[in-house]
């Protein structure tokens, strides 16, 4: 079966709203990290290696939590900080903060491209990059490859910065694609509140990214986004 394709631009939602989103999705996923901590801790507390695993894992929970506190108290009138940078550097960035254990069966290629920078908020599209990379380790628990690829797409009008980032999965039906992936609040997991591409996408709005999702029960999964190019690039 080829891959079916959606589309989506995202639509403008006020930036309080989106904020608050990301807050609760990055809380929650804090929550859900220290609750499975907890939870394998009486079994395997006297085990050396646990015991660095566990303060490694408290440590960089804190560090989120305290950069997430200090984004929102010192920046509550303007939490987007649009900066020149390179979406290249970002994804790099996104794939060093991903825990070794959730790598361990997969494989990573990177195919980027020289691209211009774009005018964006380093931090957050961290963020929304996070989720769809987590989403898609998520779809390979036997095992696969992922791939982020950056582009650059030059036109009469404008330049635009692509990013494709590609699972080999178990892909998504076309009628979770047209009704329910972007939705908030809904989920295939088992656990997870279905923030994650909600707020990706929103996140990309507020960039004037412009989303559109490939995919096929089976035959895995790829995000596309397109970002104008930075004009003095």
């Amino acid at each position: 079966m080829a891959k079916r394709k959606t589309t989506t631009r995202a639509s403008r939602v006020s930036l309080q709203r989106t904020m608050d989103q990301v807050i609760v999705h990055d809380l929650k996923n804090l929550a859900f990290r220290l609750s499975a901590l907890l939870q394998n801790m009486d079994m395997n507390y006297e085990n050396p290696l646990f015991k660095t695993s566990m303060m490694e894992i408290l440590a960089d929970t804190i560090g989120k939590m305290d950069t997430i506190v200090k984004r929102f108290r010192d920046h509550q009138q303007q939490v987007i900080i649009k900066l020149r940078i390179n979406l290249n550097d970002v994804l790099t960035a996104t794939l060093n903060t991903l825990p070794q254990k959730a790598v361990k069966q997969i494989e990573i290629n990177t195919e980027f491209g020289e691209i211009p920078t774009i005018w964006g908020d380093a931090f957050y599209l961290r963020e929304a990059f996070t989720n769809l990379v987590e989403n898609a380790l998520d779809a390979m628990p036997e095992g696969g490859t992922l791939t982020l690829r950056t582009w650059r797409s030059d036109s009469r009008r404008k330049s635009r910065v692509g990013v494709e980032i590609s699972d080999t999965g178990v892909g998504i039906t076309q009628e979770y694609l047209d009704s329910k992936l972007f939705q908030p609040f809904v989920t295939s997991k088992d656990q997870g509140m279905g923030l994650g591409l909600y707020t990706s996408q929103q996140i990309f709005a507020l960039h004037h990214g412009q989303m559109e999702v490939e995919s096929a029960p089976d035959e895995g999964t790829t995000f596309r986004i397109l970002f104008p190019a930075d004009d003095n690039a």
